[in-house]
């Protein structure tokens, strides 16, 4: 998880996620048996058979850059350490100047996949995100099982973390996210059925604490470009 800068130095609070539909977890620097029993890197979406919808700074900011060869996820499992299939990285493909990254592999994920927004979600409106990220401040432990939790949007016109990129910021619902939620979707609710508005990418951060606000980098302005990687 980004901490904004101009901060002073797993989703928090929520609930468990009923399951972990069209969610993934990144792993890097797995063993070499290949079992994805590695560390949690953020948490993703499937968009596609094979394609994960995550955050840029996930690998522009660690060791990994664009080495698809650190990088297996984990899909259909409310676990990112165990159960469901573990599919490696082979290209790692990241958006100029937005906290927007796309991961290929190498097979099928086998899995349901998500609904991209083509429009921002309504100020005020109660959205919800997803991740495995720490429940304790920015230096816990990931969460054993996927957690999600309801935030309120605040402003549709911010930045992501990077604040170059379009972001959309949001308050504390009954949770927040944290370190390893970074990439997670956002999702607004239409007619019953989520759309993926927005990829988790930056929090307010108070001692050691992820507190309101967070930043999610905007999944309608780069729609565009992610169907024009995806082949959507």
């Amino acid at each position: 998880m980004r901490i904004r800068t101009f901060v002073t130095p797993a989703v928090v609070d929520g609930e468990t996620a009923e399951s972990a539909d069209g969610i993934a977890a990144i792993l890097f620097d797995n063993d070499d048996a290949g079992t994805g029993r590695g560390n949690l890197l953020c948490t993703g979406s499937i968009i596609a058979e094979r394609w994960i919808l995550t955050a840029k700074h996930c690998f522009a900011e660690s060791h990994v850059k664009q080495d698809a060869s650190k990088i297996q996820v984990r899909v259909k499992s409310k676990s990112y350490n165990d159960g469901g299939g573990v599919i490696q990285v082979d290209d790692i493909k990241w958006r100029t100047n937005h906290d927007i990254a796309l991961l290929h592999l190498t097979r099928d994920a086998n899995s349901e996949h998500v609904r991209l927004a083509s429009a921002s979600p309504v100020e005020g409106s109660t959205n919800y995100i997803f991740g495995w990220g720490t429940r304790s401040g920015p230096q816990g432990a990931p969460a054993k099982e996927l957690r999600r939790a309801t935030i309120t949007v605040a402003d549709i016109d911010d930045t992501d973390g990077y604040g170059v990129g379009r972001g959309i910021r949001s308050a504390k619902g009954n949770g927040i996210a944290c370190s390893g939620d970074s990439g997670g979707p956002q999702f607004k609710l239409v007619d019953g059925l989520r759309y993926q508005v927005g990829v988790t990418s930056a929090v307010w951060v108070s001692g050691n604490a992820c507190v309101s606000p967070m930043w999610s980098a905007t999944v309608p302005t780069s729609l565009d470009w992610i169907k024009g990687v995806a082949g959507l």
